[in-house]
């Protein structure tokens, strides 16, 4: 009985300050989106004008734990630290070798792979972006031979179990990296992988809409394909952006999925051009 009348006083202050039927911690307000036990994909209907318009953001993130776009044999911790680069024109990007980076000349491009994922899954997002790669590695006169995707289609990463490889100390496990290609064919390989690849958007009442803008996630890595050292690595996440200055880029038009891919590539693969090129560009990255 003591005890009650201690916290009696307690309880008096917390109904004053929390009506009846009010939580005295908020479970979900107006403004949680599906983390507090809303259902999948909808979302409460908001009081005046929504914060975000998703309509022009459709790759935004409506959930927790969705797939990274990390290829399968990229180290973990390789996607981390690109994950801290500051992003400049929605793309993370980082050299980590600029020795290799700068001195290779002949690229052969895998097929990026696709995890995009419902409700918005796209079975063709890891051709097209990989096929943007290509093209506008291309057009890039700094490399001697751009290969692309179909004539890669024999390269496979091949994993072979070998505890206590000292060349593989690295990676995780003491696997050991068999050689994707022979040196004399290319000197790095472009890997990668798609989560989002959209034009929809889910609205606010749970349907799914079509969006003026188009949403694109994925990433890019350069590999050496004797020790799958990741060379350079990139991230782009976001969608085409409003407003005069952006729209003025495209001649004023919203832009497909896979021409706004093809518009993202040229910020993704910037530091190709802007490359320091070594003095003999003829010694290949292998044959020193």
């Amino acid at each position: 009985m003591l005890n009650f009348m201690r916290i009696m006083p307690a309880l008096v202050l917390l109904g004053i300050l929390c009506p009846m039927g009010v939580s005295a911690v908020p479970i979900q307000d107006e403004f949680d989106k599906n983390q507090a036990g809303n259902h999948p994909g909808v979302f409460p209907r908001w009081q005046g004008t929504p914060p975000v318009n998703q309509d022009l953001y459709p790759n935004l993130s409506d959930g927790i734990n969705e797939p990274h776009p990390l290829p399968a044999y990229v180290n973990r911790d390789i996607y981390t630290e690109l994950l801290k680069v500051e992003p400049v024109d929605q793309v993370q990007s980082k050299v980590f070798n600029a020795d290799r980076f700068n001195r290779m000349q002949r690229i052969g491009v895998l097929g990026f792979e696709n995890k995009t994922f419902a409700p918005f899954e796209d079975k063709s997002a890891g051709d097209v972006v990989s096929k943007q790669v290509y093209q506008e590695l291309k057009t890039n006169k700094n490399y001697s031979n751009i290969i692309p995707p179909q004539l890669m289609e024999d390269v496979r990463l091949k994993i072979v179990k070998s505890p206590g490889s000292p060349a593989d100390q690295k990676l995780s496990g003491g696997e050991k990296i068999t050689p994707l290609v022979s040196g004399d064919r290319v000197d790095v390989i472009m890997i990668g992988a798609v989560s989002k690849y959209t034009d929809r958007y889910i609205d606010r009442y749970g349907e799914i809409q079509r969006s003026l803008a188009s949403g694109l996630e994925f990433t890019a890595f350069l590999v050496d394909p004797r020790t799958r050292e990741v060379i350079w690595g990139a991230r782009f996440v976001g969608s085409q952006r409003p407003g005069v200055q952006n729209l003025g880029q495209h001649k004023g038009r919203w832009l497909s999925k896979e021409d706004f891919t093809r518009s993202a590539m040229k910020f993704v693969l910037k530091e190709f051009r802007n490359r320091i090129e070594p003095h003999n560009t003829s010694k290949k990255l292998f044959n020193e």
